[in-house]
């Protein structure tokens, strides 16, 4: 009876909501541990969208008909009408696949050479294809923080390069009028290039990338595989990259990838990438300054080809840390024309490109943490 009353009391909600915007907001979490899912993806019907901030965190728009999808790769999907929608939306991780129930013992190493070749002829390809982008980041030292926000074009087949900026605002919270961060001496847009495989990135050019080549991969890695299951018959690949003791004291200085990798197990397609950086560096104020990175990356197949769809990359040191998110968006007009702001400056091309409000009125932009509508707001 209980049940029967809220199923009504829900129609009612969506009758009498139809005919008007809801702003929802949230946080997604894994059901079994209730720690929050960063950068997982909400999709709203055919096309538009956004995803979680660092926090796991969401705020869109959405008309009550709408059907939203939740998803986040290696969990299962949940899909809900836009009146339905919860302040907390818990998404099932797949299940992990006995390796004795496994008929066909998988080698990893192939397995991996054969991702590789995916990728390679999927750069190749489409090296020249653009994408838009939404970009935030945040960077504080002892005493200051900064804020930018632009919309840009990138590369994006892979990985990101060549960033074109078209439209941006930049905000300080510092308790005078000068900031400490000279941000015109920092390379944190280089940053965003990261990736497991990282082509045609000058920045990243030597690193040694687990994706980049299969003697690349059997030279530096020990790596392991293993089988997790979604309740759709999904099956995806978790395959894990960690430096051969013996051959890290061997790589010194050179920049060297870590992590774990998403894999579709019948395509061998990239899908989520995880990783980390010990040894970069990151030029603050005229030092160059050892620095760790974290980053997360999702992949997009709506174009026929492995495109960035969102990349989070955050690191620091003693002098400044940073935080830096880019989320696709769909501007392919806007990055056809082109017209926009190249360079290794960023604040420059922010400057030179002003803020366009038209263009920040399309899109379903991502949540703002509390650290960061703080800064924007100069609290």
């Amino acid at each position: 009876m209980q049940k029967a009353w809220f199923i009504l009391l829900v129609w009612l909600f969506c009758v009498s909501a139809w005919a008007q915007e809801l702003t929802l907001q949230g946080r997604v979490v894994d059901v079994e541990t209730g720690e929050p899912l960063p950068f997982a993806s909400i999709h709203v019907g055919e096309g538009g969208g956004t995803l979680t901030n660092s926090e796991g965190d969401f705020r869109l728009t959405a008309s009550p008909q709408d059907v939203l999808t939740f998803s986040f790769v290696g969990f299962e999907r949940l899909s809900l009408q836009a009146c339905e929608v919860p302040s907390r939306i818990m998404l099932k991780p797949f299940e992990r696949t006995l390796q004795e129930l496994v008929v066909v013992p998988q080698d990893a190493l192939g397995t991996v050479a054969r991702v590789i070749k995916n990728l390679r002829r999927d750069f190749s390809g489409h090296k020249k294809d653009r994408q838009g982008y939404f970009m935030r980041t945040l960077l504080s030292d002892r005493k200051d923080s900064y804020l930018i926000e632009s919309l840009m074009g990138w590369g994006a087949a892979v990985n990101l390069r060549e960033g074109e900026t078209f439209s941006g605002i930049f905000g300080m919270n510092a308790e005078g009028e000068k900031s400490s961060i000279m941000l015109r001496l920092t390379n944190i847009h280089h940053m965003a290039e990261i990736g497991p495989s990282a082509f045609m990135s000058s920045y990243w050019e030597q690193a040694v990338k687990p994706l980049y080549s299969p003697s690349m991969a059997r030279k530096y890695y020990d790596v392991g595989l293993e089988t997790r299951s979604g309740e759709m018959g999904e099956k995806l690949y978790r395959i894990t990259f960690q430096l051969k003791n013996k051959v890290a004291k061997k790589l010194g200085n050179r920049r060297c990838l870590t992590g774990t990798a998403f894999v579709d197990a019948e395509t061998l397609r990239l899908l989520r990438f995880e990783g980390e950086v010990g040894n970069a560096y990151q030029s603050v104020n005229l030092n160059r300054l050892p620095t760790a990175i974290r980053f997360h990356v999702n992949y997009d197949y709506s174009r026929g080809f492995a495109s960035v769809g969102n990349i989070a990359v955050q690191g620091g040191n003693e002098e400044m840390s940073y935080k830096s998110l880019l989320f696709g968006i769909q501007a392919d007009s806007l990055v056809a024309a082109g017209g926009g702001f190249l360079g290794d400056n960023l604040i420059d091309a922010l400057n030179n490109a002003g803020r366009n409000s038209t263009l920040w009125e399309k899109y379903n932009i991502v949540a703002r943490t509390k650290e960061e509508e703080r800064i924007a707001f100069g609290e």
